[in-house]
């Protein structure tokens, strides 16, 4: 790939779109906060409140990562590999356009909530122990087996999945899980892409690999 459009896609283009979600989720956290102040505080507005302020950590965390990460010494920038790097990345947002029939029950919204929650947690460990070496597309810039990488060999992908799980859960019998299906295509597919830059470049990967599950702790 040109030098040029390397640093547009690989660069310019990310920080512009994590820079716009940081300011997004940063102006929700500043709302929350907001009612907070006001004495507007029960459970849903405290899970909300934790959320953004996750997401917002999230987002800030790869927004620097883009800043500082170091060049890639190997990378599959195929059709097939940005595309699902690509749909695993943007296409819960389409929930927010799509009709959704969500539920009131307190048990279910308090399930999401947690789940939510916990996904978040899952997957900012994971973004913050692999550090300059994170990448959207599949890219090699260091191999890390330690911390939640010894328990998944994609532990953001796990936490991210957990966290589509709780959007989803309140919506669960409409289109909106024929989008959660779909996401978890992408990212099952983006796991092949990327476990196949990272053999290449790191031939200690294949033992790693028969060692640690893919995706989810002692199942898969």
């Amino acid at each position: 790939m040109p030098t040029r459009t390397e640093f547009i896609f690989g660069r310019a283009l990310p920080l512009a779109a994590f820079g716009f979600l940081v300011y997004i989720q940063g102006s929700l956290t500043l709302g929350g906060i907001r009612q907070a102040m006001a004495g507007q505080l029960d459970r849903a507005t405290t899970m909300y409140l934790i959320n953004r302020v996750l997401a917002l950590v999230f987002f800030t965390c790869v927004f620097l990562i883009y800043v500082i990460r170091r060049s890639a010494v190997g990378k599959d920038h195929s059709v097939g590999a940005i595309l699902s790097a690509m749909l695993g990345t943007l296409i819960l947002y389409s929930l927010w356009l799509l009709p959704e029939g969500r539920t009131d029950n307190l048990y279910v919204l308090a399930l999401s909530d947690m789940l939510l929650s916990a996904g978040m947690v899952q997957a900012i460990y994971g973004v913050a122990h692999l550090r300059h070496r994170f990448s959207i597309v599949p890219e090699a810039r260091g191999l890390v087996t330690t911390g939640p990488y010894g328990m998944v060999r994609h532990p953001i992908y796990f936490g991210e999945i957990i966290a589509a799980l709780g959007m989803i859960i309140p919506s669960l019998f409409s289109i909106h899980l024929a989008v959660l299906a779909l996401f978890i295509a992408a990212q099952l597919r983006r796991t092949v892409y990327e476990e196949r830059v990272l053999r290449a470049a790191f031939p200690a990967y294949a033992a790693y690999a028969r060692r640690v599950r893919r995706l989810i702790p002692f199942v898969f």
